[in-house]
């Protein structure tokens, strides 16, 4: 088959790695693309400006089988909308069904409706509205969690203990860029508890759940420092229960399924649902209408499932294997994927240092480690680092201490001259395993 995967960032790298993987897949085209993808695929001939219809027009006219859609913009732009059009086979939800993630405001409807548990809240406009909300939310519980609605590439949440919390809050909100994301805004109680995230494959036949993992928000080691897109993440998860899949699929994912039927939507993708979990169970913090970033990249290196196959099912060209899906099962042993970030991340402040990257890095033969590349380009035939995120390195181990050890080992090679590049030191570390 022929597949075109949507996207350029280290997500999209990793499943451009997976899918390549897959003997389903007899060519892989990506739009847009970057040059660390380059050896998996072919890049579509179409500027970033293109848009969403000639993209799927030109994939429909090149023979593609079906479509993978990686970052959440395109789906919130209507990407799926145009291949339904064509009636191209797209892997990403509808622009109405998209707005699970697009719309933090309406998501929280679907979950009041929906009866999934979920934090009280309020839907507010304006940044005074924004400011006196919040605050009646710390003099009532003690915190508030102000969101953009909006679209705002993780870092538009702010959970805010004090008072200066909420302004800093606001502040980044109204004054650094997310203005359009927070023209409507959420305003939560604080959930208690530990944060997880629960990934599944849906659209035709039964939901496939791919499983948990733990993204680390905050920029710095022991969860301190702002909020970023993602620092790195583990999985599995040793610390929730047994059935805590069963769970989610029962409290959740089905219920969530109901009332979208109910308001004429139909989903097809991965649907992400991030959790706080205590122990009265699960209560649902958002939803994301794609895999993470960065747990696209450590669920791909740790599921030895066929995702082409998984993908092809869901989008209805082939007939869905219940054995093949329940292989998850033999998952074994522990990953890790350690984030490399500029020195100017997460808010872009000063000027950015660049680094060069060896092509070397991406070559791993071995399946136990893997880079994925985010904001890297090339000039002049050499691959230099940008702004923002730079590197995902991910690392299957038998355990979490030899994943981490592999991972660890890697950045050190990576990095040794990169000087004031951020990373995490403590991803996955002081898990209780077996």
């Amino acid at each position: 088959m022929k597949v075109l995967l949507v996207g350029s960032g280290a997500r999209e790298h990793a499943l451009a790695w997976k899918l390549r993987q897959s003997k389903l897949v007899d060519d892989l085209l990506i739009w847009p693309g970057s040059p660390t993808m380059d050896p998996l695929g072919t890049r579509l001939a179409m500027g970033l400006d293109a848009g969403m219809a000639d993209v799927a027009r030109l994939a429909r006219n090149q023979g593609v089988d079906f479509v993978v859609v990686g970052p959440e913009q395109p789906l919130a732009d209507g990407f799926a909308d145009a291949c339904a059009d064509l009636k191209l086979p797209c892997f990403g939800p509808v622009a109405a069904a998209a707005q699970l993630e697009s719309s933090k405001a309406f998501a929280k409807d679907v979950m009041k409706a929906a009866g999934i548990p979920t934090a009280g809240f309020a839907v507010v406009q304006g940044e005074a509205a924004c400011r006196k909300t919040a605050e009646q939310y710390l003099a009532n519980s003690g915190g508030a969690v102000i969101k953009a609605s909006g679209l705002a590439s993780g870092k538009g949440v702010f959970v805010c203990k004090s008072q200066a919390d909420i302004d800093e809050g606001i502040e980044r909100l109204y004054r650094s860029g997310m203005a359009k994301a927070a023209e409507t805004v959420v305003i939560e109680e604080v959930l208690v508890g530990r944060e997880c995230s629960f990934f599944v494959f849906l659209g035709a036949g039964e939901p496939t759940p791919l499983g948990f993992a733990v993204d680390h928000k905050r920029l710095k080691d022991g969860d301190e420092g702002p909020n970023t897109g993602g620092m790195g993440c583990y999985t599995p998860v040793p610390w929730l229960p047994s059935d805590a899949g069963e769970t989610v699929m029962k409290k959740v994912v089905h219920p969530l399924l109901v009332e979208l039927t109910k308001r004429g939507m139909n989903y097809t993708g991965c649907l992400y649902v991030g959790l706080m979990w205590s122990e009265k169970g699960p209560s649902v913090v958002e939803f994301n209408v794609r895999l993470g970033d960065p747990e696209a990249e450590v669920l791909a290196l740790h599921d030895k499932r066929d995702w082409a196959r998984l993908i092809a099912a869901k989008v209805g060209l082939i007939e869905e294997n219940r054995e093949f899906v329940a292989a998850a099962a033999q998952n074994a042993g522990a990953s890790v994927c350690v984030v490399l970030a500029s020195p100017c991340y997460p808010y872009g402040e000063g000027a950015p240092q660049r680094f060069e990257v060896p092509r070397d890095v991406f070559e791993n033969g071995a399946q136990d480690v893997q880079v994925f590349a985010a904001a890297v380009r090339e000039e002049q035939g050499r691959l230099m680092t940008g702004r923002g995120r730079l590197l995902t390195v991910c690392s299957h181990g038998k355990d979490f201490t030899e994943a981490r050890r592999h991972a660890y080992a890697h950045i050190k090679k990576i990095a040794a001259h990169w000087h004031g590049v951020q990373y995490r030191h403590d991803i996955g570390s002081g898990l209780v395993e077996g």
